[in-house]
């Protein structure tokens, strides 16, 4: 058979996978992110986020594709494209950045990320992750001692918190409900536990099960946000009389709107006398767990049967990339028990098939990076980004405290940040914000109030930074 020769048209295949084409492209990329970032901790753009209406960008870019003329033979993309894509995107690593919470992620990372995207083991079998998946096993294996969870304790890397809370609420009800309701379905009305100022993505997993409304339990909570310990009880017992079988119950770690933290020693306490599964979405702040200084509002994690930590929050790690981490490790393949003879030899408990743990088949090298991290530095470097990012929040709310018509929620535990301005419409400041800038900031409802929320996601943040934010919005206000 005669071997098929090189078409030489420019929209061929065969002229990207050559080396040339990749050594090139990625030169000229290499350069284009390291001005951007120079750019970005320079302080040198008007907004951190360049803000227009969404339809407006949206035509922007269909407009692009009905000019999408041939491009050279070599090239997968117009040569501006990534021009364009960096001048309309939010600058994290710009110092004024104080939004919603996703790392400022450490810039060598992206090399990392550059050479899985590369290599693209899709980590569903062990023939599909040879290096990964042990990595990803052993650095988990590490972490779960660290943070004191036990012996047997292990976890799983995956995409998002909130997968890791739904796949670890899965385990929950293997391990408590009544019959065997990944094979049967669920044998009668199944509850899960959790406090009023909980994030979406347990309600979500709550209703993903089939529960409905009815299968979350919301606890009130006190007047910090904190759950309140005496509405527990009452909860349990309301919904038992309901017929609902409660198997869970859910600590905060903290509340994404406030960065309240549960008290999850009570929690742990009151989950181990009525027979309930704890898991604690820690997705943002189970991090301060490697911090000596800031690691106080986390006691009784350890007690937890599961806890979700997103590597992609405080700890510089790109999203997305969660740690679900369970205290018993064999609890991981209780969450699904599926027969799948393409892919594994047997049903046992195999930590190389990471697919007989996790929703994903198919998904990202997400061990490396933290393995990478975590062998060269144990748990300094993130001990310093999280220091430095709580200790950002605690200086803004300082400078809250000094300006006498400003009003602070609480005083932050985490690197989160609410106040308001007193008689200001402080809506109308945020947005005065987003149109103006150069902050970026977020807002929230309390108590049928907006208050505007600061996420302190990069450590280069100055107090300067916080100083300017304030008389910007005092600014706006006059």
């Amino acid at each position: 058979m005669k071997a098929c020769s090189k078409p030489n048209v420019p929209h061929h295949w065969s002229n990207f996978y050559t080396v040339d084409a990749f050594r090139t492209s990625g030169g000229e990329m290499v350069e284009q992110l390291a001005d951007f970032l120079a750019e970005s901790q320079d302080k040198l753009h008007d907004c951190v986020l360049p803000f227009t209406p969404p339809d407006s960008r949206l035509a922007h870019w269909k407009s692009r594709l009905k000019n999408n003329a041939a491009v050279e033979s070599g090239r997968l993309w117009k040569e501006n494209l990534l021009e364009e894509v960096l001048a309309q995107s939010n600058r994290l690593h710009d110092p004024r950045y104080a939004g919603h919470q996703v790392a400022v992620p450490l810039p060598q990372l992206a090399w990392l990320q550059a050479a899985t995207a590369l290599l693209n083991n899709g980590m569903a079998i062990d023939e599909m992750g040879p290096a990964s998946s042990p990595m990803e096993e052993a650095v988990m294996q590490e972490l779960a001692q660290f943070m004191g969870l036990g012996p047997g304790a292990s976890g799983i890397l995956c995409h998002g918190g909130t997968l890791a809370s739904l796949t670890a609420l899965l385990a929950a009800r293997q391990r408590k409900a009544s019959g065997n309701s990944w094979k049967d379905g669920s044998m009668r009305p199944c509850a899960v536990m959790v406090s009023e100022q909980a994030h979406y993505c347990v309600d979500r997993a709550v209703r993903v099960m089939g529960w409905g409304a009815a299968g979350t339990v919301k606890v009130r909570t006190l007047g910090n946000h904190q759950i309140d310990p005496e509405a527990l009880q009452e909860s349990l017992e309301e919904a038992t009389a309901q017929g609902m079988e409660v198997i869970a119950v859910v600590g905060n770690a903290c509340t994404t709107s406030t960065g309240t933290f549960d008290d999850l020693e009570m929690l742990a306490s009151f989950a181990q006398q009525n027979d309930l599964w704890l898991h604690v979405d820690g997705a943002h702040g189970a991090a301060q767990v490697f911090s000596e200084r800031n690691k106080a509002p986390l006691k009784g994690m350890e007690m937890a049967d599961s806890v979700a930590m997103d590597f992609h929050k405080m700890l510089g790690v790109p999203a997305l990339c969660t740690g679900l981490f369970y205290r018993n490790g064999s609890d991981a393949y209780a969450a699904f028990s599926q027969e799948a003879a393409y892919l594994y030899e047997n049903e046992q408990e195999e930590w190389w098939n990471l697919s007989k743990r996790t929703f994903e088949c198919t998904k990202r090298m997400l061990s490396v990076a933290v393995f990478g991290i975590w062998e060269a530095h144990g748990h300094k470097l993130w001990e310093s980004l999280v220091d430095r990012l709580v200790d950002r929040a605690q200086t803004a709310a300082y400078a809250i405290a000094q300006r006498s018509s400003w009003q602070l929620f609480a005083q932050p535990y985490s690197n989160i940040v609410c106040f308001r301005l007193n008689g200001a419409d402080n809506a109308a400041l945020r947005h005065a914000m987003l149109e103006h800038g150069p902050h970026y900031i977020v807002k929230t409802v309390l108590n049928g109030e907006t208050w505007l929320r600061c996420t302190f996601q990069n450590p280069l943040t100055e107090d300067s930074d916080i100083e300017a934010l304030l008389d910007r919005l005092e600014e706006f206000a006059e």
